[in-house]
């Protein structure tokens, strides 16, 4: 990112502030700060740091001693503040940046607070605003949410159906003598299946059923549903709290209905579909199928909302791991840090993170673009959500091991960022069947992923090994590893997605500041090294890998940990956590210290 004379001074007279503020030597706070313009994307003094500074203004407390249900009702209460100090809930949902840091922030911050935002934002206002058409009924739903006095929730999955939304059986049948649609449960297996509506809370719900109109079947819509009032549970709802769950403090629950009546204006037809005065039904879309595919195309920033809110909580776990490692003794004297087996998965976590980063990063600006093709943008999502959710989950295992017992206590936040990740590899289409989605997409349409980024620097050999295996597998070249179409899907999405993950750190790499590119070029090295080794067989095989050269890509390994580990302390420092909202004993100045306060020995 290039900056004016004018601006570098006012930068260097930050940074020495900044490095006097943190008790750092002013070249290591300038790398941190070219570290942190490559994690927020360009955009932390302008959108991250006031969304941090609210997130952290909630007074959060130690979850501890709160009872599940206590903690969703904490996470409805944050979120009325959240909306309070940025705005209504329809400006926030409208506002990609804004909106992407407040995911952010929640899942390193305010982890109660994350369940309730996909619904909220992304799958209630944002559905109104982009598939409503304007109309009073939808504006007043609006007004109900823009200050979170209700919560916007989205029911989907249903008991006998999940991904396989063309054949779910909710019912919203169309009353042409009342000129109202009837929404009905009609058997069991048809009744929605866990969304967050347990507690007694108002809801304005989105509802995704089975349109019929004079027996015809017409595909699946969304219609706008206000379950929950101040006055409680409307009508011909039944709700019935689920069990507890091991992620994130959720009030799920059962719901089925029973001729709830909705008004013409619920239905939330996206301006495509439409009845007649004369009860005839229209729709621009031919295929039943493809109606609600349409619908749900229009909401799919929600899917790299989630996962990038899970690599941020994976980025708060990597940096409390560093900070304890950097205090931590171990046998004979060195710090847990300085010795090479943790330094290695360190170094591996922080290639992994930066890499899920600048691919969340590249995916989001892709959204931000009102030139991007929305089919463009649901590939990227479906190849985005996996590969960011489940790197996430990697990291933040590694980094609770390296932990020890330190790493159970709630406290630490490990088991919330853990609980967060895994609700964000089911949430929003399971990863395995995005997978097998993505890969059918790349191979059957004209569809396809971004161009491959044409380094500036020195181009190694392993760099064009990510292509080779993705042109094999798009181009159905033999797949040794797979059992059938499905997993031969799932192996075209996920070296397609690693290979937009590595081009997208290179990039950042060679766009960095001359302090941070080497570090970066380093990490975007590892994080191509490793993929290579995980899938050594393929490449074998293939003739891709020589004995010579994967001796090669062990010293390269082996170079690259050793030489980065060093840095680790200033690659978490970019991640800008705010340490007295994490509350992480272990993340303290003196952890020691810390649990001595704790106990009040000192």
């Amino acid at each position: 990112m290039e900056m004016s004379a004018a601006e570098n001074d006012e930068h260097d007279g930050d940074m020495s502030m900044y490095a006097a503020a943190h008790d750092l030597e002013p070249q290591e706070a300038k790398l941190i700060a070219e570290l942190r313009e490559v994690v927020f994307d360009g955009q932390y003094e302008q959108v991250h740091q006031r969304v941090r500074d609210v997130i952290t203004s909630l007074r959060l407390t130690d979850n501890s001693e709160l009872s599940r249900a206590e903690r969703a009702r904490k996470g409805y209460d944050q979120l009325r503040a959240v909306v309070a100090e940025l705005g209504p809930s329809s400006d926030i949902a409208a506002d990609l940046p804004t909106l992407f840091a407040l995911f952010d922030w929640s899942a390193t911050a305010a982890t109660d607070l994350c369940p309730a935002l996909s619904g909220h934002f992304t799958l209630s206002v944002g559905a109104i605003q982009k598939l409503g058409t304007g109309t009073a009924l939808q504006r007043e739903y609006l007004r109900l949410l823009d200050d979170a006095s209700h919560v916007g929730v989205f029911l989907l999955t249903e008991l006998g159906y999940g991904s396989n939304v063309p054949e779910m059986e909710t019912e919203a049948v169309w009353d042409d003598s009342e000129k109202c649609f009837l929404l009905s449960t009609p058997r069991g297996a048809a009744c929605k299946f866990m969304p967050n509506v347990a507690a007694n809370v108002p809801r304005v719900t989105v509802v995704a059923a089975r349109l019929k109109v004079h027996g015809q079947d017409e595909g699946v819509f969304p219609f706008i549903v206000p379950l929950r009032t101040e006055a409680g549970l409307i009508s011909g709802a039944e709700v019935v709290p689920l069990p507890i769950t091991g992620g994130p403090p959720m009030d799920n629950a059962m719901i089925r209905f029973d001729g709830v009546r909705l008004p013409y204006d619920a239905w939330l037809s996206g301006g495509k579909a439409r009845i007649a005065a004369d009860g005839t039904f229209s729709c621009e879309i031919v295929n039943r199928r493809s109606r609600f595919h349409h619908a749900i195309e229009q909401l799919q920033a929600g899917r790299i909302a989630v996962s990038s809110a899970a690599v941020a909580a994976a980025r708060a776990g990597l940096w409390i791991a560093v900070r304890y490692a950097e205090q931590r003794r171990t046998f004979g004297g060195p710090m847990m840090i300085e010795r090479d087996n943790v330094s290695r998965d360190l170094v591996s976590c922080a290639a992994r993170i930066y890499a899920a980063t600048a691919m969340g990063n590249m995916v989001r600006r892709s959204f931000a673009s009102e030139s991007t093709p929305s089919q463009d943008n649901t590939l990227l999502a479906m190849l985005a959500k996996p590969l960011l959710s489940s790197t996430a989950l990697t990291v933040l295992q590694a980094c609770r091991e390296r932990c020890g017992t330190q790493g159970l206590f709630l406290v630490n936040r490990f088991p919330d960022y853990l609980g967060i990740t895994q609700g964000a590899i089911t949430a929003e289409g399971e990863n395995q069947v995005m997978r097998v989605a993505a890969g059918r997409m790349l191979k059957a349409y004209e569809v396809h992923a971004p161009a491959r980024y044409t380094p500036t620097l020195v181009q190694e050999w392993w760099n064009t090994l990510l292509n080779a295996r993705e042109n094999a597998l798009r181009e159905g070249t033999s797949d040794i590893s797979a059992a059938g179409p499905g997993s031969r899907a799932m192996n075209l999405a996920d070296a397609t997605a690693a290979r937009l993950a590595a081009d997208a750190l290179r990039a950042q790499a060679e766009s960095a500041a001359s302090g941070a590119r080497e570090i970066l070029s380093a990490l975007a090295t590892i994080y191509t090294l490793e993929h290579i080794r995980a899938n050594a067989t393929w490449f074998v095989s293939h003739g891709h890998l020589t004995a010579e050269r994967a001796a090669e890509l062990e010293t390269t390994l082996a170079e690259q940990y050793q030489a980065t580990a060093e840095h680790l302390p200033a690659l978490v420092a970019a991640f800008a956590i705010p340490r007295e909202a994490i509350g992480s004993p272990i993340a303290s100045d003196d952890y020691i210290g810390a649990w001595l306060d704790f106990a009040g020995w000192q």
